[in-house]
């Protein structure tokens, strides 16, 4: 009887395995379809234009002093006040001035007068060499001495030696002030200047292409569209679609980097517009059109960080686009750019219209079979 039960109990056992091994192969081949989100490629002109704050400053400054000691008699000038090239700004009190060119002038005459009376004598041999050497020598001490005096009293003129704003004034009238002592700060009118802060990168990109020529900069200012209307602002529109903004030039840029950051300082020159009251230090966006350094045609989009997988073996940067045929996904190697608020560009290895895995990209694999979400508010 014991025999004939382990036989029972063997065939039980077997039973009992291929039952498992149906059940394990039947998980197997049950698909897993990941739900996944997708954002599409577009290049949009949005996408290619940068945008980097700017500072504006004045193109050209001037702190104003005099090089003279003295009383300040004359000052009437107020802070935004415009001046004209030439005009006198400030003045010293010039009596000692004066009173100085005046003896200046006297020792002079007498000087040249005794040196033309000592030129005859010395050509009629009445004199020695000596003697009309030492009186041609103090014509010219004398000569020196007037323009000496001269200067002295242009010196209590302080004037403009440009048109331009009076942008602060430092002192008031009857002060006694020193040589090189600031009066006012004059600002010109006629360029201001834009200021950014770029990446390295971005100088790298121009070779033998001019700035302007490479990403045609413009400037945007934010003033009220109410106030705006008021004054006759007409919105201009530049060559990248952007309204409000004002083509600048390429002026300067930075040899070295800016303490602090690795960036360099460019500079961008603008002729003021007559509808808008730009003054130094306000604050104001520089656009770049970065569709035009794009020579090869490749679309240039922003995907997010979540977007992107880095593989440690192989070092390439990847995305995963779906296949719309076939639901599945495939890997993509691509080339990253400059990294924006809203992510990272890439710069190669996508076209218009692809689809890709914009969430979890990095807990997906190639030909999994997918289900895209559509975008929806909170999700």
């Amino acid at each position: 009887m014991k025999p004939a039960l382990l036989s029972l109990l063997a065939v039980m056992m077997s039973v009992a395995l291929t039952g498992c091994d149906e059940a394990e192969s039947a998980i197997q081949q049950s698909a897993v379809v990941r739900p996944v989100k997708l954002m599409t490629v577009n290049d949009s002109t949005s996408h290619q234009i940068r945008v980097f704050p700017a500072k504006i400053a004045a193109s050209q400054q001037a702190d104003l002093a005099f090089r003279i000691n003295g009383e300040l008699v004359k000052l009437g000038l107020i802070e935004g006040q415009h001046v004209a090239k030439g005009q006198l700004l400030a003045q010293l009190d010039d009596r000692d001035a004066k009173n100085a060119l005046l003896n200046a002038e006297a020792n002079h005459d007498l000087a040249a007068v005794d040196f033309k009376r000592k030129e005859e004598l010395y050509k009629r041999k009445l004199i020695s060499k000596a003697e009309f050497d030492t009186a041609r020598a103090t014509l010219k001490s004398a000569k020196a001495s007037l323009y000496s005096a001269r200067d002295q009293l242009a010196y209590t003129r302080l004037e403009a030696p440009f048109s331009g704003t009076v942008a602060k004034v430092n002192l008031d009238n009857h002060q006694m002030i020193q040589a090189t002592q600031v009066v006012l700060t004059l600002q010109g009118n006629n360029q201001i200047d834009v200021k950014i802060q770029v990446p390295e990168s971005l100088l790298l990109t121009l070779k033998d292409v001019s700035f302007d020529e490479a990403f045609k900069p413009a400037v945007r200012f934010h003033a009220p569209k109410t106030l705006a209307l008021e004054k006759g602002f007409t919105p201009t529109l530049t060559s990248s679609g952007q309204q409000g903004t004002y083509p600048v030039q390429y002026k300067e840029h930075a040899s070295t980097v800016s303490p602090g950051s690795q960036t360099y300082e460019v500079v961008f020159s603008l002729t003021p517009p007559e509808n808008l009251n730009i003054l130094p230090g306000m604050s104001a966006e520089l656009l770049l059109d970065m569709s035009a350094v794009n020579t090869s045609g490749q679309v240039i989009t922003v995907l997010p960080l979540t977007a992107i997988v880095r593989s440690d073996d192989t070092g390439e940067t990847n995305v995963w686009r779906y296949q719309s045929g076939n639901k599945t996904l495939e890997s993509v190697v691509v080339t990253l750019g400059q990294v924006r608020a809203n992510g990272i560009e890439i710069l190669s290895g996508l076209k218009l219209g692809d689809q890709v895995v914009a969430v979890g990209a990095a807990a997906v694999k190639s030909n999994m079979e997918v289900k895209p979400l559509r975008w929806e508010r909170g999700v």
